[in-house]
């Protein structure tokens, strides 16, 4: 039983002393410490390290850290990935192989340390003198270690060493300015070139730099922006430039590796004219906007007077309907879009001759002429339906034929009608559309605009943009459009028009219609002059 018991006590207390031994190496082991790494620019970073059993570790991670060297930790797979350059560099935990892949050929090859990496608290432990001389073959570099003050000396940015480009310098000359790319090799295949924009594209073939460092850059003299791609046979370097750099020359220092690029700006006379230059052409884009500004808009409310227009199932007539929309449009706009003026070919129930429209038009100085008309069958009631668009071309089909035949008609309440208007043929049409070409874009765009607003806002059927050869639209020195409104032979359409709620909501997708083309116009407009003339 004695024996028994001092054997258990043997035991215990050798537990409490393994335990002891233990937790005192353990303290030994996880002992931490920092290294200073001085860096080229003056600046220094701590490092932490472990003093393991007199071996210093240091950590991977604080040391990429400090040198701003993209690292990447992935916990589930225990690794570290660096990218020093074009290598992407990846460390395993408990693994003595360093896997290296060149980025710009995506070639691996595989270095193998004499012990395994670390790994401690998610971070990636190596002995300071393995890393050193690691870290030395992969940038080429001296690095300097003195494990008495436990500081590291780097004495030059990788970038100095690793790539073909290492630094950029801006000096200001007599002329203009130089640019020095710092070369650690003879660049021989490059290529320059300035846009009138201000950007400057400078191609090197089988070069490589450090694309953060230099997209980090701040830009300084006459570079308002750099931007640098690295691709796996070359090297671009774009610098936006300022506006009085006019000239780029590039050639190599004889002296040296580096590249140099010279600017050339203007001399103080050069930008006067210049700027007089601009200013001319800036008074020109305004005099042009001005003169093209959607700023008169003419409402044209078909028949009128001794001409009533078709007559619908119930006595409705088109001149009365067409009168009633025009001014409800017309309110709209001058209520609402304070920067057009509003003219009418009339305000009143009168007759006024095809002719004199588009002179009234014409004279206005208008920006797009709107005729409104309603449409009818020869039979009544019919079941043909709905609005339409119309642009002035030759007759396409025979539905568009006699809609322009009725249309046209008119005429004969015209006095002297025979000589003032002559039958449109298809020739004849080649000639006006030829006078119409510079408006006919516009007038197909307003069209695409209104067909789709009042499809989209109205209670009627849509009958899309179709084209025919009126008369009232012929001579209109603006874009311009026929709009029938709907069918009076209809029972259904001509309710509908000859409502006070119908004619509300087809003014307003009508001044809809307007307000949105105008926005269009004025910017396609702009748009044009700016490439016509290359000011904003």
């Amino acid at each position: 039983m004695i024996r028994i018991k001092a054997g258990i006590t043997k035991y215990i207390l050798f537990l409490i002393i393994a335990f002891y031994a233990k937790s005192f190496s353990s303290q030994i082991e996880t002992k931490d410490t920092f290294v200073i790494v001085y860096l080229p620019d003056g600046d220094s970073s701590s490092v932490k390290c472990i003093d393991s059993a007199s071996t210093l570790l240091l950590s991977i991670n604080d040391f990429f850290k400090a040198l701003q060297i993209p690292c990447f930790v992935n916990d589930t797979t225990k690794k570290i990935e660096c990218l020093i350059g074009t290598q992407l560099i990846r460390f395993t935990a408990r693994n003595p192989f360093i896997v290296f892949t060149e980025r710009t050929s995506n070639l691996a090859s595989v270095y193998q340390l004499p012990i395994n990496v670390e790994s401690r608290y998610n971070s990636f432990y190596l002995p300071v003198e393995t890393f050193i001389n690691l870290f030395q073959r992969i940038t080429k570099q001296q690095l300097d270690f003195d494990p008495q003050k436990m500081k590291i000396w780097l004495k030059q940015s990788i970038a100095h060493t690793y790539y073909d480009i290492s630094d950029m310098k801006v000096e200001q000359k007599l002329n203009g300015y130089l640019i020095t790319l710092k070369a650690n090799k003879k660049l021989t295949d490059y290529e320059c070139w300035l846009k009138p924009d201000g950007w400057l594209f400078l191609t090197i073939a089988g070069a490589t730099l450090d694309t953060a460092l230099f997209n980090s850059m701040e830009p300084k003299a006459c570079i308002k922006k750099i931007l640098t791609f690295q691709s796996p046979t070359s090297l671009q370097i774009t610098l936006n430039v300022t506006p009085d750099v006019v000239q780029a020359e590039t050639s190599t220092d004889p002296n040296s590796n580096d590249l140099l690029i010279s600017l050339r700006v203007l001399s103080e006379r050069e930008k006067a004219e210049l700027q007089k230059k601009q200013q001319a052409q800036r008074n020109s884009l305004e005099e042009k906007r001005n003169r093209w500004k959607l700023d008169v808009i003419v409402i044209d409310p078909g028949h009128g007077g001794k001409d009533p227009g078709t007559i619908g199932v119930n006595g409705t007539k088109e001149k009365d309907i067409t009168l009633a929309v025009a001014l409800k449009l017309g309110n709209l706009i001058e209520k609402y879009m304070k920067d057009v003026k509003v003219v009418y070919t009339r305000k009143t129930d009168r007759f006024v001759e095809l002719y004199r429209r588009t002179q009234i038009a014409n004279e206005a100085g208008g920006k797009l002429f709107v005729s409104i008309h309603c449409n009818s069958m020869p039979r009544k009631p019919s079941h043909a339906n709905g609005f339409e668009i119309y642009l002035l071309r030759p007759n396409l089909t025979e539905e568009a034929v006699a809609v322009a035949a009725r249309e046209n008609s008119v005429i004969q309440l015209e006095e002297g009608y025979q000589e003032r208007y002559r039958k449109l043929t298809e020739e004849e049409f080649i000639l006006i559309n030829m006078a119409q070409s510079a408006y006919m874009k516009y007038s197909e765009q307003f069209a695409e605009v209104a067909v789709q607003t009042m499809a989209n806002n109205l209670f009627i059927k849509n009958g899309g943009v179709k084209q025919a050869g009126f008369y009232v639209l012929v001579g209109a020195s603006m874009p311009n459009v026929l709009i029938e409104l709907g069918y009076l032979s209809n029972r259904s359409d001509e309710k509908y028009l000859s409502s006070h709620e119908g004619q509300d909501q087809i003014a307003l997708s009508l001044f809809k219609s307007i307000k949105q083309y105008k926005t269009i116009y004025e910017k396609t407009l702009q748009l044009e002059t700016y490439n016509s003339t290359g000011v904003n």
